[in-house]
């Protein structure tokens, strides 16, 4: 499996002065935005970013969503972390109850229609991502197919803040 989407994600939560994304592959649950790292690091540490896994859609826990955020996600969307920067961004990860290419398509629907552009995008098999501007926002989305749910399910990780 690629992790360039995740890289590219990571790369860009830096870019905005935070850090990004650890992996993404699917396995056991995370939802709260503090989180624990069982490899290595004592119990109890902080890691910043969003989940190493998440459940699938029908076992996820959901946790609330900020109410002024304003950046379109999927229909369905289950979110399960969320975690509110001070420098005024955002840093989402929801799951999706639809194969990755339809979250895909719902997505650059769902932007244009709000009047925000993509950019620097990249499309592979199980995963893509893109960055995007436009009516007052800034950041980066990456979606990724989660191989071990049924019926088929997409991880959504989100970096925005108002621009």
């Amino acid at each position: 499996m690629s992790r360039r989407p995740l890289l590219a994600l990571l790369l860009l939560a830096g870019l905005l002065a935070g850090c990004g994304d650890q992996g993404a592959e699917a396995a056991s649950s995370s939802s709260s935005t503090k989180h624990e790292e069982d490899e290595g690091e004592e119990v109890g540490a902080e890691r910043s970013g969003t989940p190493a896994t998440v459940d699938c859609p029908a076992d996820a826990t959901p946790v609330d969503v900020p109410g002024d955020l304003s950046a379109p996600l999927p229909q369905g969307t289950v979110v399960v972390a969320v975690d509110q920067r001070d420098d005024g961004r955002t840093v989402l990860t929801g799951v999706v109850p639809a194969a990755e290419p339809d979250v895909l398509a719902d997505l650059q629907q769902a932007y244009a229609a709000a009047g925000i552009t993509l950019t620097e995008g990249e499309t592979e098999e199980r995963d893509a991502e893109s960055n995007f501007t436009g009516n007052g926002l800034t950041g980066r989305w990456g979606i990724r197919a989660l191989e071990d749910c049924t019926p088929a399910a997409t991880r959504i990780d989100l970096v925005v803040r108002s621009s």
